[in-house]
């Protein structure tokens, strides 16, 4: 299972992002609160954290408790979803190799980076830039 967080102090809007993330990758969405990072590794391994940085939004994905990616979020669009859920993940060309093989996460071509079905009819596309570095984590 994949955890899903944001930073400790987070905006209802962003806690509402992730919540959308998290029921997507049939994951789990946690309220961060105090945890610290070392302590979010105990729980899952595997995990999205969302933060509001300086330059912005940022989303960073961590895989056997280490960094693996970081992006910043350029864009972000949520709509109301007509027709049937997709569930999972979709990812342009840039994004899909980087959460496989941990994340299945189907192709994406309508100019977003990484978009994604919620709960409550709602969808999600996000446009991402490359971060620092995986390495820049951070606790966020």
């Amino acid at each position: 299972m994949t955890l899903v967080t944001t930073s400790r102090k987070a905006a209802p809007d962003l806690r509402a992002l992730a919540r959308g993330l998290a029921f997507a990758v049939k994951g789990r969405y946690l309220a961060r609160g105090k945890t610290g990072l070392r302590e979010l590794v105990t729980l899952d391994t595997t995990f999205f954290l969302f933060s509001h940085e300086p330059d912005g939004l940022r989303l960073r994905w961590y895989v056997d408790g280490e960094p693996a990616a970081s992006w910043q979020v350029t864009g972000c669009e949520e709509r109301h979803r007509d027709g049937p859920i997709v569930h999972g993940l979709l990812g342009s060309d840039a994004v899909r190799p980087v959460l496989g093989p941990r994340l299945e996460t189907a192709p994406l071509d309508d100019g977003w980076d990484l978009g994604f079905d919620g709960h409550q009819r709602l969808q999600y596309r996000l446009r991402l830039a490359p971060g620092k570095g995986a390495n820049d984590a951070g606790d966020a």
